[in-house]
Formats: structure tokens, C-alpha cells, sequence
């Protein structure tokens, strides 16, 4: 589940919508470094970025995506480095009249994450981490678009686990996303912050030999 808010110009970066979703995903491990991905289906409703509260609109752009990943991580000695790769088919409303029109759209995202041992606990180390990500697109609701070219994400933060399978991160994201002209380019400034449960009911489960 996520929720995005932009400013409009006003300072506030809670002033108004920009985006939310509801994101399903099953993941399996091929292998310790390798994991493949499925969103089956999942919800979104985004809005562009606006200049000002009198540009803001009442609704944003309903979609409906279906989504794949492979990610392969490598523990090196001084850091850890990932490379992930997606696929999502977008059914998107464009027109805001129930016609949703599909396209294709390709990610590639690196990543390097640097483990901190001792900075705030001796078990669960801090990790700071860097990433860019560039995204494509192709098919009939962008087909008469100007190039392929739709965003780039480069980000800086951290990551903690506070609880075991409970990790909280933050981070700086820079957005370059073009618009549909072609011409105008949005250069947005982003705090992200997740929350991320992975296997949280296996700390629940009892372990061999113990007892009640």
C-alpha cells in the first residue's frame, strides 16, 4: 500500500494528492541471490505534479497493472549490489471516460546498500543505500508520444530494522519525469518512507524442540 503527496507549490508536501496504490506482489527465491516477482493484479490512481492548488484536479488517472521482476543480489565484501529488472502492462484511463487504454512499460533499477554493523545495534545494522532507476515505455497509449523516455529515479537514504522482519527506511528521491508534450520535463524533490514486512508471521511459528 502506498500514498504520495505533493506540495503544488505551496511548501507543504501534504497539500495534495499525487498518488496511491494498492500493490500485491508473490515473490519466490530461485536461488539465495535471486528472486522473480509476480503482481497479478494491482490498483493505482495518480495524479500529475501541479504548479499551484488552482491546477489540482478532483480525480486522478485510475490504472490497473499487472507486473514481473527478477532481482539478483551480490554481497560483496565492502557492500551489497543489486540489479532489478521489470515488466508492466498498464491499462490505464487517460481520458477519464472509462476507455482504458494498454501499454508496455520497462525498468531497470541498480542498487548498492552498505551494511553499518555497531551504529545502532550490534544484531541489526543500519544500511545506507544509493539507487537509480530508469523507466520506458511503449505501445498504443504512448504511441504517438514523442520518445520512449518516461522517468528517472535517483535516491539516498537508509534502512533499519526495528522489529525482527520490520524494517523502516527513508530516503531523498530525485524524479525527472517527462510529460506528454515531450517538451516540459518535471524535476521533483521526494521524502519516501516505507515500512516493509517481509515473512512477519515466521517469528511466530514455534521452532523445533520447543515447548508450550
Amino acid at each position: 500500500m502506498q500514498k504520495r503527496t505533493q506540495s503544488v507549490g505551496t511548501g507543504n508536501i501534504f497539500e495534495a494528492p499525487h498518488f496511491i496504490s494498492l500493490w500485491p506482489w508473490l515473490n519466490y527465491k530461485l536461488t539465495p541471490n535471486t528472486k522473480v516477482s509476480l503482481s497479478p493484479i494491482a490498483y493505482f490512481d495518480s495524479h500529475v505534479f501541479y504548479d499551484s492548488p488552482e491546477d489540482v484536479k478532483p480525480e486522478g488517472v485510475k490504472e490497473y497493472r499487472v507486473s514481473a521482476r527478477l532481482e539478483n543480489e551480490q554481497k560483496l565484501k565492502f557492500f551489497n549490489y543489486s540489479n532489478r529488472y521489470s515488466l508492466e502492462y498498464r491499462m490505464r484511463d487517460l481520458a477519464y471516460n472509462g476507455d482504458y487504454q494498454p501499454n508496455w512499460r520497462a525498468r531497470y533499477q541498480i542498487r548498492l546498500e552498505k551494511p553499518l554493523p555497531g551504529v545502532l545495534s550490534k544484531d541489526k545494522p543500519l544500511s545506507v543505500f544509493v539507487s537509480e532507476e530508469v523507466f520506458i515505455q511503449f505501445g498504443k497509449a504512448v504511441k504517438n508520444n514523442p520518445n520512449i523516455f518516461d522517468q528517472n529515479r535517483i535516491s539516498l537514504g537508509a534502512g533499519y530494522e526495528v522489529f525482527k522482519n520490520v524494517k523502516l527506511s527513508a530516503s531523498y528521491l530525485n524524479i525527472i519525469q517527462q510529460r506528454i508534450s515531450g517538451k516540459d520535463i518535471d524535476n521533483a524533490h521526494a521524502l519516501w518512507v516505507v515500512l516493509a514486512f517481509e515473512n512477519l508471521f515466521s517469528q511466530f511459528k514455534k521452532k523445533p524442540g520447543m515447548t508450550k
